[in-house]
């Protein structure tokens, strides 16, 4: 039985779970396509996922992103939430929208919000490297083994579909 090799595959999205419930911090990162999702707890990546919404943008699709929060709030006593915005320039009326949905959503279940801007990142930028989102991923990778493959499949994308899982597990990190 020597010379082979056995390759362990981890799912990249794992589903949130019904594991143990923690007083964690969930970070989020979102436009109007994608929602990704990190649960961070004493310095350790409790869940994490990432949600792909195809439908063109409406006021409903927001409610429909709120939906897709529900299991993550139901499992997990969050104790904060941090929602990573981008930069001003970049904001459309349609994530301003969405954005102020998420805060309304958390208010009323008397759980704290905070935002994020990218440049609250920077300390996770290893020293004298360029701030690109390829080096925030490679050094999230290197904190968190986990995300290795989710690290690995993006660099093989032509279009960026797991960097909001990289950005949010990125934002709840900073504040835990």
């Amino acid at each position: 039985m020597s010379g082979i090799s056995v390759k362990i595959v981890r799912p990249c999205t794992p589903f949130l779970s019904t594991r143990v419930m923690t007083m964690g911090t969930l970070g989020i990162s979102t436009n109007t396509r994608l929602l990704g999702l990190a649960i961070i707890y004493r310095d350790n990546l409790i869940d994490y996922k990432i949600h792909l919404h195809k439908s063109p943008w409406s006021p409903s699709k927001a409610y429909k992103i709120i939906t897709s929060l529900e299991p993550c709030v139901r499992r997990y006593s969050i104790r904060n939430v941090i929602l990573s915005i981008p930069y001003e320039h970049h904001t459309t009326k349609e994530s301003k929208y969405l954005i102020s949905v998420i805060k309304k959503y958390f208010e009323e279940k008397n759980i704290p919000f905070k935002t994020a801007q990218p440049e609250t990142l920077f300390s996770l930028y290893p020293e004298g490297q360029k701030k690109t989102k390829k080096a925030l991923m490679k050094s999230l990778t290197e904190k968190f083994p986990e995300l290795r493959y989710c690290y690995n499949k993006e660099l093989r994308n032509k279009k960026r579909y797991y960097i909001k899982l990289f950005e949010a597990v990125a934002v709840a990190s900073l504040k835990e």
